[in-house]
């Protein structure tokens, strides 16, 4: 009888899955934190071993497999809309085909043995070394290609008409989708959508404006000050983000009445959503005045 070493076996699965759900959070535009990933991975890994062991022949069904994405979907990623969910689950089983039939081009490529057993792919004799250099190579083609194929989308279906309510004010700005864009607040886990402060100033209370336009944007001491003072104290935080150049910035972000994006021809109210302020403007050329991410999006 063939000696099987279920810790290896875990460990290759662990690894695949959590490829696969990097990808898709990637694709998919999530700000789920990584450790949730490496969690929904475990339990993908779990599940393959429970496959091979003695007397869980039962598992090994359509209905339980298709129950184990769903599980993974939902502790891996932040689902807040049904519309998020199908996006992460064509992405998921997308990338999982893909992946599928490139491990089975490779390990023919390389000579290499395939066994199937219970529905868990065994490597028989296949190098670390190889499997590594797989893994990296599959990484660099990814960061190699997917900023061309940013680049080759049309630029205006990436650039949507957004309504940010405040205080009975209401003000209308063009928002570039940046995939990208995954600044969320720590505390709450809510996603940003960035806005220059030139644009959203009508909608902000007095005290507040005078944090930008006396240049004190970046003092943490005086937006306290400032915030403390205010009456919308509840309204405002301070969101912590790193970019090149600043690794430890702070963004003055607001809690608007609602966000409305305009998008298949109608005004689509936005899941819960912070306005992050910032001085600078996004666009050089003005074609866009704010940042939202794809999850954002109703």
């Amino acid at each position: 009888m063939e000696q099987r070493f279920l810790d290896i076996i875990w460990l290759d699965n662990l690894l695949v899955n959590f490829i696969v759900l990097w990808l898709t959070r990637k694709l998919a535009g999530n700000s789920c934190p990584m450790w949730r990933l490496w969690c929904s991975a475990g339990l993908g890994a779990s599940y393959a071993i429970a496959l091979i062991l003695p007397g869980f022949g039962c598992l090994n069904i359509l209905p339980f497999k298709f129950l184990l994405s769903l599980i993974m979907l939902a502790a891996g990623f932040r689902i807040r809309t049904l519309r998020e969910f199908f996006k992460l689950f064509g992405y998921f089983y997308g990338i999982t085909f893909l992946l599928g039939g490139a491990a089975f081009g490779l390990f023919y490529l390389f000579g290499r043995g395939i066994q199937v057993s219970g529905g868990v792919f065994l490597i028989k004799d296949f190098p670390a070394k190889i499997l590594i250099s797989a893994i990296v190579s599959t990484i660099m083609l990814y960061r190699w290609l997917w900023p061309w194929l940013q680049f080759r989308i049309n630029r205006n279906q990436l650039v949507y008409r957004v309504k940010i309510q405040f205080d009975n004010n209401c003000i209308v700005l063009d928002a570039f989708l940046d995939t990208g864009n995954e600044l969320t607040d720590p505390i709450s886990g809510v996603p940003v959508m960035v806005a220059e402060f030139d644009k959203i100033r009508s909608v902000l209370p007095p005290d507040i404006q005078k944090i930008y336009l006396h240049g004190r944007e970046g003092e943490l001491k005086d937006i306290i000050q400032t915030m403390e003072q205010s009456d919308w104290i509840r309204r405002f935080c301070i969101v912590p983000y790193r970019t090149l150049g600043h690794s430890n910035g702070l963004l003055l972000a607001f809690r608007p009445d609602s966000v409305h994006i305009l998008t298949n021809g109608g005004w689509k109210e936005a899941a819960d959503t912070l306005i992050g302020i910032r001085k600078q403007d996004l666009s050089a050329s003005g074609e866009y005045h704010a940042l939202i991410q794809p999850h954002i999006i109703p």
